[in-house]
């Protein structure tokens, strides 16, 4: 069996993993980082456009577990397969999430992660295209724009916003986040731009750190209550890798974890369950996992779309994209987003409405995969995402073989209230889409939305439809409670040497995409282990 030693290991080089390698290899550390996916150097990760390829391509494809609240058919759930993780198969839209979101935990016992404490970290990471300012980067890996085509369905979507009374907002990751804008991406001159791409070119050199993909880790070892290192398998080898100082696993809120399940520490009743011998009892692991749940609806378009391609469309975006990396092959699908709340006094936004100016189709294969393609007609989808979801589930592992898959357990519809939630989502999707703005250029619904007329259609809509928005978080929560797995520094409770740096940690799920607050995670794990 081969062995090394390094100062540090990271497990996942995915959106938080890439840049906590990265950021403690450019602090001096001797840095191993290793990734169970395959390189980022794809066409289909680079080009966004080409975003429905790498899903289906470079996925994990997670199968949860049947959920009674819905349809109870096959699921799976997405997971990076790839260096970047996530964050390389993703619709790139930037969302930092409120400012109330990062003070609750705060407020929870999570000293240091209030909004001001997490905002140098935000604007490190980014380069913001209208520069440094007090609250966003200007000399950052990440590439952060304003997506570009602000064409005529885009520019109606955003006017019947305004018409139904929300305000215009130039920057949701600014002062506010309420409002309606165009979104915003990461993207360099149209490519994408990640965690893994971003970082470990630029903010480290090639031999500064030790980038191995490929490489599935199954356990994390301990001696004497402290993490010493990890096992993984690369190219059916088996090897180990030894730490001097840690041992930071970013696997994400599915991968994480498990791996944690795997090396026995997590709660004792789910590992005597599957045979793992139990290292240390720590019963949060792989509780509290909650997600965004997403509901798209679609609309008949009088104009021209993208669904029905003309010769001189094709044309003209090969010709755009290769001379100034702009047009459809550099288009992210949410182009207009909106910020809103199904109550008037709630303290921060609990709805995100999101506008894409071609309709889609998402089939569902025999594992429960979505296959995304452009609909026949042309079309547009206006989305609605709850983004305070009250249902929790679990991550558990199904037996003790690495190479098994872990059981995804979560009923997205099982409260009332989050049922309810989602219902008022739909309303103020169908309240917008009325406005005259977007009546002068659709004409009705597509089935099976055009069929709902009464509260029990729209129900049963919602319970039929109603999908992840692949934003899982929260399994390795950080806090001081009993359930907490790690505390505000990102260690694990009763294990030295280890630590937990993903959206798994989050104690409670942002307000929008999750990327960004992942990446933020990363940048302030590094602070928080260099500072050590």
């Amino acid at each position: 069996m081969n062995n090394e030693v390094f100062d540090f290991v990271v497990v996942g080089g995915g959106s938080s993993g890439a840049i906590v390698a990265a950021r403690l290899a450019e602090g001096g550390g001797h840095v191993l980082l290793l990734e169970a996916g395959g390189s980022d150097r794809r066409i289909d990760v680079r080009i966004p456009a080409a975003v429905a390829v790498a899903y289906q391509k470079v996925n994990w494809k997670y199968p949860a577990e049947p959920d009674p609240t819905r349809t109870g058919r096959p699921e799976a759930w997405m997971a990076g397969k790839v260096m970047g993780g996530g964050g390389s198969i993703n619709s790139c839209v930037f969302v930092r999430g409120n400012r109330a979101d990062y003070d609750g935990w705060a407020k929870e016992g999570c000293t240091g992660w209030d909004y001001e404490s997490v905002l140098p970290s935000f604007k490190r990471m980014e380069s913001w295209e209208g520069g440094e300012s007090d609250l966003r980067g200007g000399s950052g890996p990440i590439s952060v724009n304003t997506q570009s085509n602000h064409g005529e369905a885009n520019s109606a979507y955003l006017q019947a916003c305004l018409e139904a009374g929300y305000a215009r907002n130039h920057d949701y990751n600014g002062a506010t986040q309420d409002g309606v804008g165009f979104a915003q991406v990461n993207h360099r001159r149209g490519t994408r731009s990640q965690a893994s791409r971003e970082y470990l070119r630029r903010v480290v050199l090639q031999g500064e750190i030790t980038v191995r993909t490929d490489c599935y880790v199954h356990r994390v070892l301990t001696e004497g209550g402290a993490a010493v290192g990890v096992r993984y398998r690369h190219k059916g080898g088996e090897s180990e890798a030894r730490v001097r100082e840690e041992v930071v696993i970013s696997a994400g809120a599915i991968g994480s974890p498990r791996l944690l399940q795997l090396s026995g520490i997590g709660p004792r009743a789910v590992l005597d369950s599957v045979g793992v011998e139990v290292v240390h009892h720590l019963p949060g692991v792989g509780e509290n996992l909650h997600e965004h749940p997403y509901l798209m609806q679609r609309w008949r378009s009088t104009i021209p779309t993208i669904n029905k391609m003309r010769a001189g469309t094709i044309v003209k975006a090969l010709t755009d994209y290769v001379r100034n990396g702009s047009g459809l092959l550099a288009m992210t699908m949410v182009q207009v987003q909106c910020m809103g709340r199904t109550e008037p006094g709630l303290d921060s936004p609990d709805l995100q409405l999101q506008f894409v100016p071609f309709a889609i189709t998402r089939a569902v294969d025999k594992n429960g995969m979505f296959n995304v393609q452009p609909a026949k007609e042309e079309g547009f989808l206006s989305a609605s995402t709850f983004l305070r979801p009250r249902a929790r589930g679990t991550i558990t592992l199904r037996d003790s073989a690495p190479d098994s898959t872990p059981r995804i357990s979560y009923q997205f519809l099982a409260n009332q209230d989050d049922v309810r939630d989602c219902l008022r989502g739909v309303r103020e999707v169908h309240r917008v889409m009325s406005q005259p703005a977007m009546t002068a250029i659709t004409n009705g619904q597509l089935q099976p939305e055009a069929d709902c007329r009464t509260d029990a259609d729209w129900e049963r809509y919602v319970r039929q439809t109603v999908t992840p928005s692949y934003h899982p978080v929260g399994t390795c929560k950080m806090g001081v409670d009993d359930l907490a797995v790690v505390d505000p520094e990102l260690r694990v409770h009763g294990i030295r040497n280890l630590r937990v740096a993903d959206a798994s940690i989050m104690p409670k799920i942002t307000t929008g995409n999750t990327n960004a607050p992942s990446m933020m995670i990363g940048e302030r794990a590094a602070e928080l282990i260099l500072g050590a």
